[in-house]
C-alpha cells in the first residue's frame, strides 16, 4: 500500500484522532489492537492517536498487566 506525502515529504495523516474517538460510543474499554483493527491502521499509529486523545482528556488509559492497556471514554455525567 502506497501512502500519500504532503508538500514537506511527510506522510499525510490518514486517520484523525477524532476518527479514533468516534469508536468510543459506549462505555466498553478497547485495546490498542482493537482500535488498530477497526480502523485498519498500524498499532503504533493507533497508540499515538490514543495518546493524543488521552493528553487532551478525551479518553482514559489503564495498564492491566505487562504491556496490556485498555482505553475508554469517561462518562461526562460521572463524578470524579
Amino acid at each position: 500500500m502506497r501512502r500519500e506525502r504532503d508538500d514537506s515529504g511527510r506522510y499525510s495523516e490518514t486517520v484523525s484522532p477524532e476518527q479514533v474517538l468516534a469508536l468510543f460510543t459506549d462505555t466498553e474499554p478497547r485495546t490498542t489492537s482493537e482500535v488498530s483493527e477497526s480502523l485498519e491502521i498500524a498499532q503504533k499509529t493507533a497508540y499515538n492517536k490514543l495518546e493524543t486523545l488521552r493528553d487532551r482528556g478525551e479518553i482514559r488509559k489503564k495498564n492491566i498487566g505487562g504491556l496490556a492497556v485498555v482505553w475508554w471514554r469517561p462518562n461526562p455525567n460521572a463524578e470524579g
